[in-house]
């Protein structure tokens, strides 16, 4: 059900990228206006990811994912039926509003039933969710927008949330490892006293901020630049996650084996930096070969990042943990879409915008290759 949840709000916050040059034409916007419809989704979160996660823990998750599916049902179906601007960011807000609480939820049920040795494998597979979500999202949503009209994937989520709501109610529970948490103010004193969850959640933030910069403008770019249509070059787009569609938890599963987490998301982030110039400069099969290559490396951070994190403090703080860490999530996403949409738009160029994204990978493997965590 976590995977389900995560699922869930990644497939509703990844359906648009495929179809910005559509928003753009129907909406008469501009790059950077266009990125709001990224950022309007994860602003919520900045202010809502802190007492969200001091909810989660202290009511649990059950009727909290509940109202929180209703919320994803409700922002897909004010998209699907808005014929403004301004409406389709409200409904773009509403799936942001559900969204926070539920990956929230998700994230902190997991240490719930899952012993330290084997919480980096199954953060891989909750992980997992965002390529299954991208995957999913790259190959309908242009198809189905082609055929039926944009508003149909924005349907198809509504009732899809909706169902899930109902799921929600009748199978989620509390784990065995759960511990009532009676002081939510230790909880966040031991979260922002931890030099070393600072560097996770900065590690996270970053992270998302290439990941976001590039599923949201990929598309657009291979249109602009390499000759694709929208239909081809999302898909291609979505190739950077169909392969981590196993190796997330594979990743998990092995750093649990060696206790290692560190020297992967070193590796991992400065490969892909690497992988954004090759991106740049091929076309044809070097081209797919250099984005399947991103995405083997790229799935090196999130699950063992998640797997950090949930190891840094105990199940009982785990709400304030993933709240703060969502937070800066969140933060760095606002400024990614538009920031990047900017930069394509101001250099025109697809190296210079790729160069952009390969300084966050780098940054990553800097803060890491500081912290104390193996």
């Amino acid at each position: 059900m976590a995977v389900l949840g995560f699922v869930l709000f990644n497939y509703g916050l990844q359906s648009v990228p495929p179809l910005l040059n559509q928003f753009q034409t129907l909406f008469g916007i501009d790059n950077a206006t266009a990125g709001l419809l990224m950022s309007l989704v994860v602003i919520p979160g900045i202010f809502l990811a802190l007492p969200a996660g001091l909810l989660i823990n202290k009511y649990g998750f059950r009727k909290i994912g509940f109202f929180s599916a209703i919320l994803l049902a409700a922002g897909s179906a004010v998209t699907a039926l808005s014929s403004i601007f301004s409406f389709t960011l409200l409904g773009r807000a509403l799936l942001g509003i559900g969204g926070c609480f539920l990956t929230i939820g998700a994230a902190v049920v997991i240490p719930q039933w899952f012993h330290h040795k084997e919480i980096g494998k199954a953060m891989g597979i909750y992980v997992a969710g965002v390529p299954i979500a991208v995957t999913l999202a790259f190959f309908t949503t242009p198809v189905l927008a082609q055929s039926y009209g944009w508003q149909l994937p924005f349907y198809i989520g509504a009732v899809i949330s909706i169902v899930s709501a109902a799921l929600f109610l009748v199978t989620m529970k509390d784990g065995p490892y759960k511990m009532k948490d009676t002081e939510g103010s230790s909880g966040l004193r031991q979260v922002f006293s931890n030099r070393e969850i600072w560097k996770t959640n900065i590690v996270w933030m970053l992270f998302n901020m290439g990941a976001i910069g590039f599923l949201t403008w990929a598309p657009v770019m291979f249109v602009m630049y390499k000759g694709f249509n929208i239909v081809d070059a999302s898909i291609l787009s979505s190739s950077v996650m169909v392969v981590n569609l196993f190796l997330v938890p594979l990743y998990g599963w092995v750093s649990d084996k060696l206790d290692r987490r560190k020297p992967f998301i070193i590796i991992g982030a400065l490969a892909t930096s690497v992988t954004y110039f090759l991106i740049s400069y091929t076309i044809g099969l070097p081209l797919v070969a250099a984005i399947i290559l991103s995405g083997i490396t790229a799935g090196l951070v999130p699950g063992l990042v998640m797997a950090t994190a949930a190891r840094s403090l105990p199940p009982k703080h785990a709400g304030a943990g993933f709240g703060v860490m969502t937070m800066w999530q969140n933060i760095g996403i606002t400024i990614t879409a538009p920031l990047i949409g900017y930069i394509l738009q101001a250099s025109g160029s697809m190296l210079i915008t790729f160069a952009s994204l390969a300084v966050f990978s780098l940054v990553i493997a800097a803060i890491t290759l500081t912290a104390h965590s193996r």
